[in-house]
């Protein structure tokens, strides 16, 4: 394994037998006879998770040493939580009520996430992060010639070729995903747990404020 692992990387080369998922439809919610109510769980070769599970790791801890990723970025990440990002905006929003201010939010989520990672903007953000050659080329090569095959109840379709989005279910998809979006937080103020993001705006007031200022406080906000 260690040889086929260190050939695939040093040629920067991911094998097409492992670029090939089985996806399972598992149902969100909803009617079940609803294509768009089925998240695809994709399976994947027992030997690409092993050693995506260890550039991962790699990824991980290199993106995090030379802080790349955004500290307004909560999930996905060690020692952080949804928990986190909620307590806060709490702390935000009551610190501009307890001085008779007001806080304006705005939340945004991107519908089917990993579906529409693009991949041609993913790849071009990977040499500008200082990664190694070897390591971009390696990453390139797992959104390409991608194929799946869907089984239901034991039937398989045929197989079908994907030219966008990352894997649901690989082990490094996360992290490609927070690489993609990661240029969001160049606008201030956005805080995300993965694709769901709050940007927000408050002012803190005072007593007895006139009904002026309150307008032209919040003009500013929108």
């Amino acid at each position: 394994m260690l040889t086929l692992f260190d050939t695939s990387y040093s040629l920067g080369v991911v094998p097409n037998s492992w670029k090939t998922a089985l996806v399972h439809p598992i149902t969100k919610k909803g009617d079940g006879s609803d294509p768009s109510n089925y998240r695809p769980i994709a399976i994947t070769s027992l030997f690409y998770k092993v050693m995506e599970s260890i550039i991962n790791c790699l990824l991980v801890r290199y993106l995090e040493d030379h802080q790349l990723i955004s500290d307004r970025q909560y999930s996905f990440r060690r020692g952080r939580s949804a928990g986190d990002l909620l307590g806060y905006l709490t702390h935000r929003r009551a610190e501009a009520v307890e001085s008779k201010g007001e806080e304006l939010a705005v939340t945004l989520d991107i519908a089917k996430a990993f579906d529409r990672v693009w991949h041609k903007a993913l790849l071009s953000k990977l040499p500008s992060c200082g990664l190694p050659d070897k390591s971009c080329n390696w990453i390139a090569s797992i959104p390409a010639d991608r194929s799946i095959k869907v089984v239901v109840d034991g039937a398989c379709s045929d197989y079908k070729s994907i030219n966008a989005g990352i894997p649901q279910g690989c082990v490094i998809s996360p992290t490609l995903f927070l690489l993609h979006n990661n240029d969001m937080f160049q606008t201030s103020n956005i805080h995300c747990y993965a694709d769901d993001s709050t940007g927000d705006a408050l002012y803190t007031g005072r007593a007895n404020i006139s009904q002026e200022s309150i307008a032209e406080y919040r003009k500013k906000l929108v």
